[in-house]
């Protein structure tokens, strides 16, 4: 176990029902609220009138930012900012998924800065600060509730393919609090809820595939995370299953919130920046394209280092294991379980699948060789990678 430090300052408020809690939640952080509003069919549902009838029966002024997207864009973002200094906003609300909630950490930081929020992202200018956040998660899957992270998509460029899909990681980025209502997420489609899923698991094997051996807390975390994920995926045939719900929520809360990550490596995330790039190019979703991409990038790791392939194997899905057979061959029967698990739950299968064209490898090598993460890529990873998920 590698020494580590943990913090995580986010409250969270976690129950059916328990979206009621918004209104003394905010109330206790500001007066003037900006709601940043997921697109799709939150509002047909009435879950942003609520939260504005919330809000305002504790006498809080609301604006709003609509029309939040996968894959959200730098110009929402910067959108959020002039509303947020010109309305003197002092709290940020999301409601919906990762993307609502990433957009409204960066308008938070944003709103208290008078340099380019951009910046941030390329490192060349540090945070000094953040308005509060307030997150209402809707879809369990990148666990931005409760996560310094925040991920966004620079769309300045007339041209798509000059896009960057880069992160900011920084104690300022926690929300305030977390509000987890699985009443909530009984809407979300099995699709979404499946790649939600699929990212949830992503969270958890790459760290835990860091060649770091005993760290036995940490492995037990992250293996009990990605067993109840396993275990709840009943809940794609009978979505209304509200403790299969609430399960596949906490799972989700817990698998980005650090806490698996302590004694850990911890040198970044290669199939998300793999993913990143893909996601800026094609506009496509980011659960869908891990479960893509992190098989694919786990062969490879299981080739060179399958000690810790087998106590996955072992412990997660209780495989025998035949007499005589290799690490490296029994690590891959937990690899290849997952993907058959993935494709079962409906997800695409191949980067093709995800609106990628062989044509686009270059762009994709160069935007990963040049991202804003640490993460050691050599070229012909990625480019091993990209070819074993194409098709």
């Amino acid at each position: 176990m590698l020494p580590f430090q943990y913090y995580n300052p986010t409250k969270v408020v976690f129950g059916c029902g328990e979206f009621d809690k918004l209104k003394e939640e905010c109330a206790a952080l500001g007066t003037h609220a900006l709601l940043v509003e997921q697109h799709g069919p939150l509002e047909e549902l009435g879950v942003f009138d609520k939260a504005k009838k919330l809000m305002q029966a504790a006498g809080i002024i609301v604006s709003e930012l609509q029309g939040i997207a996968s894959n959200p864009r730098l110009s929402k973002v910067e959108e959020g900012i002039r509303i947020a200094k010109e309305q003197h906003v002092d709290i940020i609300v999301a409601v919906g998924g990762g993307s609502t909630i990433d957009t409204a950490k960066a308008i938070a930081i944003g709103a208290l800065s008078s340099d380019d929020v951009w910046e941030f992202f390329e490192g060349t200018k540090t945070v000094k600060g953040a308005l509060p956040v307030v997150a209402v998660s809707t879809i369990s899957a990148t666990g931005a509730e409760t996560s310094c992270h925040c991920v966004i998509t620079n769309d300045r460029s007339e041209n798509p393919e000059d896009w960057q899909k880069w992160a900011l990681h920084d104690p300022y980025a926690f929300p305030k609090t977390a509000i987890i209502d699985p009443l909530l997420l009984v809407s979300v489609p099995p699709r979404l809820t499946a790649a939600g899923m699929a990212d949830t698991i992503s969270h958890i094997i790459e760290g835990y595939f860091d060649g770091i051996n005993d760290n036995p807390v940490s492995d037990r975390i992250g293996e009990g995370i990605v067993m109840t994920i396993l275990e709840q995926e009943h809940v794609l045939q009978y979505p209304d299953d509200l403790e299969a719900r609430a399960a596949i929520a906490w799972a989700s809360t817990l698998a980005m919130s650090g806490l698996q990550d302590c004694g850990r490596l911890n040198a970044g995330f290669p199939a998300h920046w793999i993913q990143h790039a893909v996601g800026a190019l094609t506009d496509s979703s980011h659960g869908e394209g891990l479960a893509v991409i992190n098989p694919a990038w786990l062969y490879f790791v299981n080739q060179k280092q399958p000690e810790k392939f087998v106590q996955f194997t072992q412990r997660v899905f209780l495989f025998p294991r035949p007499d005589g057979m290799s690490d490296t061959a029994y690590g891959q029967l937990g690899i290849d379980e997952l993907q058959r698990k993935f494709a079962a739950w409906g997800l695409p299968q191949t980067l093709k699948a995800l609106g990628v064209k062989k044509d686009m490898f270059p762009q994709l090598v160069h935007q990963i060789m040049n991202n804003n993460e640490a993460y050691p890529f050599q070229e012909h990873q990625i480019i091993n990678v990209l070819e074993k998920c194409f098709e």
